[in-house]
């Protein structure tokens, strides 16, 4: 219920905005290569996908940049821990607050907090574990620009917590991917 009312909140966030000028609104989606940072892990691939609404703070130059994505996660339990082998998927619905500096009109940086609710879970058999249901990080990453408002972008997240409880280790994220504004 509470990240259906981030959601409804986020949403509405953006949809009362539209008095701002300068702004646009896109989509994004990719590829996230995740894992924790405990040691006993592999990365997993996975994607994300969200829209965004980029709100000009000094024109052409610096952005505000809220987000609502979806986020599949999580890791590979390497074998010889735990009962086996396996993928653990952790879900999120993820937040992130960016502020964006357009270097050159083709080249932009971006940096902010990102709040993450975690929406579902599943480990293979033998794996126990119980994620967190909120992941604070922080976000950094570079996008390319081109002309029709498409660009390909690339960030890095880390985990400010653990990502399940009773088990050392934070999310860590590279995402890969492209954007289209309108």
């Amino acid at each position: 219920m509470k990240v259906l009312k981030i959601i409804f909140l986020t949403a509405c966030f953006l949809t009362v905005s539209q008095t701002i000028t300068a702004q646009k609104i896109g989509v994004r989606a990719g590829l996230n290569v995740s894992r924790i940072t405990n040691g006993n892990t592999d990365p997993k691939t996975s994607f994300y996908a969200g829209v965004f609404k980029e709100f000009a703070v000094v024109p052409l130059i610096f952005f505000i940049q809220p987000e609502v994505q979806y986020s599949s996660q999580g890791y590979k339990v390497k074998t010889g821990f735990g009962a086996g082998g396996g993928d653990v998927t952790l879900n999120y619905i993820n937040v992130p607050v960016m502020a964006k500096v357009y270097v050159l009109k083709l080249l932009s940086l971006e940096a902010g907090p990102q709040f993450g609710f975690k929406i579902n879970e599943s480990y293979p058999s033998g794996v126990t574990g119980k994620a967190e249901t909120f992941d604070p990080a922080i976000a950094a990453g570079i996008g390319l620009n081109f002309p029709l408002g498409l660009g390909i972008n690339a960030r890095y997240v880390k985990g400010f917590n653990n990502a399940v409880k009773n088990q050392p280790g934070m999310t860590e994220v590279i995402q890969l991917g492209a954007s289209l504004k309108f």
